[in-house]
């Protein structure tokens, strides 16, 4: 199959050279003749082969674009250092190495003429039928932000495979999907999963995905946890730090040796990965079995090898399912296709039939296109008309010529994502190429995190009226569109968090970023997959499960720099050290994820433009001394650290664009200056006016610290009224100072600036309820023009829903515990215009009906729990019409004793998708109400016609013995310790006596705090109980009582000695918000 050209990012590089060149000539005049050079290198040559869209003209012309590229890059660097080392002053001195620049351009079309590239292009572009799309908003959007999966033509083999896996054979079971990339095995498994998952047949079970990415060592370490969550077995710590291989194996095994279990491994691609898994799983003569997938017949034999072991080959969907399936992802209705569409779909659903996916990614490409010309023929010349129509004929022929040629369905899915990806409007094509940087083990690509580096690589062009994160955003909606991407959700928005690449395109972006060096992965630089000549870009490593080959690149790279080899045995060439120095001398991008100790020295890479830290683990203060010397740094990505205080350098940087501290402990920012800041993103940032400078690009700033231990609320308000660019707030309201008048002139003036603005989303966390007139007063009845999202969160627990909340027409995300909820309240809270999002937690739980009467019309996220049991909850006919995602908290043990004759009425929501049912119960013994709340559940999730997708979490309190009120957790013994172990909770544990009179006066203020955080695990320690908790007590650093630990996994965040009271509440407020 023909690669896809380079054009892409080359022309997005000399652009963004002709950008950068052009405004610097009124002060440095002598770079007239390289500008011109430049643009006529890009008119006379790079847009001809850019007009030939995914036609290449052969491996010449793509040798040629590279070697520009890399050429436009290196002009790019010296421009950039030049200017920050001589402040923007260039002198005569500097002429020769421009005229050497404009050498290196003159060969380079010498080179073109030589080998008569343009003639090879042109005759390229002649038998391409289809060009590059035009940028543009996506039209339609009816299945844009599907959240539910449509699944067609898998109940025939569903069924069939579950009757292999549901035998009453005792001796172990392997069964293989077999199936080309995007077949649908992974989805079929997932739905087999999900069914056995609700037998209970099993003691334990796991789904782990395997992949081209993820290393062995990953998967069997996600296996042991799932397993061991299943079983509420103590959880093994530090498996990335202490363990090799060969020991979780046999921790593994000998875990699973006694139990029957079901494990479901995807997408296994090589036999060491097949033999190393299965090794680690036992035949125990318990009835357990193995489901897996593969791409590769030999896998799926070697894995299902026994006589009783079964592989079943994925089968062709049939022309009805094929079509249900295309409608399914189109557009637009069946009437309004384009009649040269309609005469020739039934040769391509015959075509693409064999593949499900490639029909879902052919439906995003051709019914983009026609969604477009059905949207907007009423607003466009017929000229304009014309050419649509034609391009869209153009590709249904291209993509039917085109696969008339392959047999096989990895050729016509290959041939599919080309087209598709041929189709891209030129800067979207680099946006899609730069997934290559997420795929691994990153699970779902935060939206934000994504569009901020594609702003800082220069990969997103300036469009007048728009900023470059807006951009972006469209960007990221275009390629959901196209189905190149899926989008991930969670319950907390009706908008997508993020997205997740289908294993097929992650295929396709890999080869082609490799192949091109847009992106490289640590692997390649030790498998010697780069030419010497090639110099790494951008680069990605991930330590996450020590995968060896970027242990030597890591370790390589900071021993060259002290001119030094220990990466083995012998020491290799003097011609293999000066490759790898010269690939990585001038690296524009690192991200990396693992151990801090492997990050590469990055004070030599002072062509940086971005590093992305986020999530590595034990990144201190200590590890950042560096960073201060990149001057080009345009993103630096901190999320998820240990660090507490950030260098002043770094806040020095004056290209700096995206700070990202989220989920650190910094909560001040050094003195700067100016600064070109378009986004920081903190965890409650206090504000000092007097030690900032100016920054006038801001666009994002969340979340800043209001409050006495943060800013002054008229602070912010002032900085607000200076950030005319600001577009996205978020503040966080701490203890307020002790005058209430200046509290609330504060915060007054502070809701009057935000109603000024220009903001287009603002958050309220923690906004306090005795200031909530202030809110009303400054916002009732108001919605900002350009404000598209408003959520308010409020702390503690209300009485009852404040009678004049539904005057706040602007809200579109609101949470809020209350006491009770009566039916006046939810009238009030229905009748919000704009409400997409309610979570409504309640402490008592009274019966709450909700009726087509009480609005709701915009309503797409309902969250409802609490205190209660969550099953006075009922939906009537007309209810939340526009509803998809419903998540309920639920109290089995509770619940018992009324669901039997009470219904939930999810039949009457119309447009539901998605229900997530968390189930609380007290204690592992009580497996009857949970089994028989999940059965309840299911039941009724089963009565709407949509099919939602239903997912159960249950979660057990494995309490020891409680306090009076049952939300303390006392904790006498170590097993007892060990079992309050949660990876994903907050824990918090007082270290007590009974005899220690400050020990017993934080009893219940402790036990007030419980009740207050139902999400957050409190347990109380006797140090004096027994030798055990004193041992448990001695570990962990405590020395004195009352000692308050925050842990998370097994280790310690935070502490708080003594009665301090204000201390406790403070800190127990900042943990438990950065776990939300």
């Amino acid at each position: 199959m023909e690669s896809p050209p380079t054009v892409c990012y080359s022309m997005g590089t000399i652009n963004s050279l002709v950008e950068k060149i052009t405004p610097l000539l009124e002060n440095h005049p002598m770079m007239e003749d390289l500008l011109q050079d430049v643009k006529s290198l890009r008119e006379d040559l790079m847009n001809k082969f850019a007009a030939g869209g995914r036609a290449s003209g052969g491996e010449r012309v793509k040798v040629w674009m590279k070697q520009v590229r890399e050429m436009v890059y290196d002009m790019e660097d010296w421009i950039d250092l030049k200017l920050q080392e001589e402040g923007a002053n260039l002198s005569q001195s500097d002429k020769p190495r421009m005229d050497g620049f404009r050498s290196l351009i003159q060969d380079a079309r010498g080179r073109c003429e030589r080998y008569e590239l343009l003639e090879r292009a042109a005759a390229a572009t002649a038998n391409s039928d289809a060009g590059a799309g035009r940028p543009g908003e996506v039209a339609g959007g009816r299945l844009l932000w599907e959240e539910k999966t449509v699944l067609l033509g898998i109940d025939a083999p569903k069924s069939e495979l579950l009757n292999h896996l549901s035998s009453e054979q005792k001796e172990l079971k392997v069964v293989s999907i077999l199936g080309a990339g995007g077949h649908g095995k992974t989805a079929l498994a997932r739905e087999i999963y999900r069914d056995i998952c609700t037998t209970k047949q099993f003691e334990c079970q796991a789904f782990v995905s395997v992949g081209r990415t993820t290393s062995t060592r990953t998967a069997l370490i996600e296996l042991l946890r799932q397993v061991k969550s299943d079983t509420n077995a103590p959880q093994s710590r530090s498996y990335n730090d202490e363990k090799q291989v060969s020991e979780i194996i046999t921790e593994l095994f000998r875990f699973l040796k006694t139990k029957r279990y079901f494990i479901c491994i995807d997408d296994i691609r090589s036999t060491q990965d097949s033999e190393s898994i299965t090794c680690a799983l036992p035949d125990n003569n318990l009835g357990s079995r193995i489901l897996t997938t593969s791409r590769m017949k030999d896998i799926a034999k070697l894995c299902s090898r026994r006589p009783s072991d079964v592989v079943y080959e994925m089968m062709s969907l049939g022309e009805d399912n094929t079509r249900s399936l295309f409608l399914n992802n189109v557009y637009v209705q069946e009437e309004e296709w384009p009649d040269h569409f309609k005469e020739s779909s039934k040769k391509l659903f015959k075509v693409c039939g064999d593949v499900p996916f490639a029909i879902i990614i052919t439906a995003g490409l051709l019914g983009r296109t026609s969604a477009e010309l059905s949207a907007r023929s009423d607003r466009l010349t017929k000229t304009i008309l014309s050419e649509l129509s034609a391009r869209s004929e153009r590709l249904t022929k291209t993509i039917l010529s085109e696969l008339d040629q392959f047999d096989s369905a990895p050729q016509v899915m290959g041939k599919i994502l080309d087209i598709s990806y041929g189709d891209l409007p030129l800067p979207l094509k680099s946006c899609f190429l730069y997934m290559a940087a997420f795929i691994g083990n990153h699970g779902i690509i935060k939206r934000g995190r994504l569009i901020q580096r594609w702003v800082a690589e220069g990969l997103i062009p300036e469009r007048h009226g728009k900023s470059s994160l807006e951009t972006g955003a469209s960007y990221f909606d275009e390629l959901i569109s196209r189905r190149l991407i899926q989008p991930a959700f969670d319950d907390n928005d009706d908008q997508p968090i993020g997205c997740t690449v289908h294993g097929v395109v992650a295929d396709f972006v890999a080869s082609l970023s490799t192949e091109e060096n847009f992106i490289t992965m640590g692997a390649e630089l030790k498998s010697g997959g780069l030419f010497p000549c090639d110099r790494v870009r951008r680069v990605s490593l991930d330590y996450s499960g020590e995968d060896e080959a970027d242990t030597s690149f890591s370790t390589t790279y900071c021993l060259l720099e002290q001119k030094s080899w220990v990466c083995s045995d012998e020491k290799p060439s003097s011609d293999i050290d000066e490759a790898i120095s010269l690939h990585l001398s001038r690296v524009r991008s690192l991200a990396f994820l693992g151990d801090a100790t492997r990050i590469p020295d990055v004070s030599a890479l002072k062509h940086m433009r971005v590093l992305d830290l986020e999530d590595t683990k034990g990144l201190e203060n200590k590890h950042l001394g560096s960073i201060g010397q990149l001057s080009l740094l345009r993103y630096l990505g901190l999320c998820g650290t240990n660090v507490t205080v950030l260098p002043p350098e770094v806040m020095a940087l004056k290209q700096l664009t995206t700070l990202n501290l989220r989920q650190t402990r910094v909560k001040r920012l050094p003195k700067f200056g100016d600064t070109k800041l378009v986004s920081l993103l903190a965890h409650q940032l206090t504000i000092l006016p007097r030690g900032m400078g100016v920054m006038a690009e801001l666009e994002e700033l969340s979340e800043v610290l209001v409050g006495q231990d943060g800013s002054h609320a008229g602070d912010v308000a002032r900085l607000i009224a200076e950030l005319g660019q600001l577009r996205m707030l978020g503040v966080r309201f701490g203890r307020l100072f002790n005058n209430q008048e200046t509290d609330r002139r504060g915060v007054k003036h502070l809701l009057e600036e935000m109603a000024k603005s220009n903001l287009q989303s603002l958050l309220l966390d923690n906004y306090l309820h005795h200031l909530l007139d202030l809110l009303i007063a400054s916002w009732a009845k108001k919605r900002p023009q350009y404000l598209r999202k408003f959520e308010l969160r409020i702390p503690g627990s209300l009485p009852l829903v404040p009678p004049d909340i539904g005057s706040l027409i602007a809200l579109t995300h609101l949470h809020i515990h209350v006491e009770a909820v009566e039916p006046q309240a939810v009238h009030a809270l229905g009748c919000l215009p704009n409400l997409v999002v309610l979570r409504l937690e309640l402490s008592t739980d009274p019966t709450l009906t909700v009726c087509g009467t009480d609005g709701f019309q915009c309503l797409k996220v309902f969250w409802y729990g609490g205190g209660g049991n969550g099953i006075g909850l009922r939906f009537e006919v007309g209810a939340m019409p526009q509803l998809r995602r419903l998540r309920l908290d639920l109290d089995a043990r509770e619940a018992m004793l009324n669901y039997g004759h009470l219904q939930f009425g999810i039949q009457h929501l119309p447009c539901l998708v998605h229900v997530h049912a968390i189930i609380q119960c007290k204690d592992a013994s009580a497996g009857t109400e949970v089994d028989g709340m999940e059965a309840f559940i299911r039941d009724q999730v089963s009565l709407n016609p949509n099919d939602p997708v239903l997912e159960i979490n249950t979660r057990v309190q494995r309490s020891v013995a409680k306090a009076a009120e049952g939300a303390v957790i006392a904790i006498h013994n170590r097993e007892g310790w060990m079992n309050q172990i949660d990876p994903d909770k907050l824990m918090v544990v007082d270290f007590s006596t009974s005899w220690c009179p400050a020990s017993r006066r934080m009893a219940p203020v402790f036990a007030d705090l419980a009740k207050m955080y139902p999400n957050v695990v409190f347990l109380t320690v006797d140090v004096d109980d027994n030798d055990e908790m004193s041992t448990v007590a001695k570990q962990f650093g405590v020395n004195g009582v009352p000692t308050f630990l925050f842990m998370k996994g097994g280790y310690v965040q935070d502490r708080v000695v003594g009665a301090e009271k204000e201390e406790l509440e403070e800190k127990l407020q900042e943990h438990a918000a950065l776990m939300l």
